[in-house]
């Protein structure tokens, strides 16, 4: 079986691809106590014809416009420093053996249809290292490769206790991260430093 070379330009792809999948996550969330909380604020300030009572319905709303908007920020910088640390060579590349991948629930807020959840059931792949990476929800994994492209599925099926990765992060943003299976893959040389 031949292995694809894992260059510098398909990690800077991968990680900015999950930073982008983090903040629709929030967004989400978000606009979804944003839109029904203006919604009857609105409502109920014409109905009662009481403003202030709009305006305390609203805050709540505002609240999350707020949160939403710092989050963006953060996305934004994060965007950056992917860009920037890729660019620089600043990430961290270990060979990581994996123990096992779990299903777990988790406290994130999110939607399904028109009902709010607060948890969400993830998979996680974890390395006797004590290192983690959760699987983002992405319908195809490595689509810059030509002969590895997979889905998450794919990606667990091939994915063996023992089997050794590529476990990639940036180094001042350790929660960007990204995988590759060593059987898949190669580091190109200008990633052996």
């Amino acid at each position: 079986m031949t292995k694809e070379k894992l260059t510098l330009e398909a990690i800077r792809k991968d990680l900015m691809k999950v930073t982008a999948w983090s903040i629709s996550n929030k967004a989400v969330w978000r606009f979804s106590y944003i839109i029904p909380f203006t919604l009857l604020a609105i409502l109920v300030g014409i109905l009662l014809r009481n403003p202030w009572i709009g305006i305390l319905i609203f805050s709540i709303a505002a609240y999350h416009i707020v949160r939403y908007v710092i989050e963006y920020q953060e996305y934004k910088a994060q965007k950056r420093a992917v860009t920037e640390t890729v660019e620089r060579g600043d990430i961290s590349i270990s060979v990581e053996q994996l123990s096992h991948i779990a299903v777990e629930t988790i406290y994130e807020p999110h939607q399904i249809g028109k009902r709010g959840r607060s948890t969400k059931t993830v998979k996680m792949f974890y390395f006797q290292s004590s290192a983690n990476w959760r699987v983002p929800s992405f319908d195809r994994h490595y689509e810059w490769s030509k002969e590895f492209n997979i889905s998450t599925n794919g990606l667990e099926n091939i994915s063996i206790s023992g089997d050794d990765f590529y476990y990639v992060s940036l180094q001042k943003h350790h929660d960007i991260a990204y995988i590759y299976p060593c059987k898949n893959f190669d580091l190109d040389s200008s990633l052996m430093k």
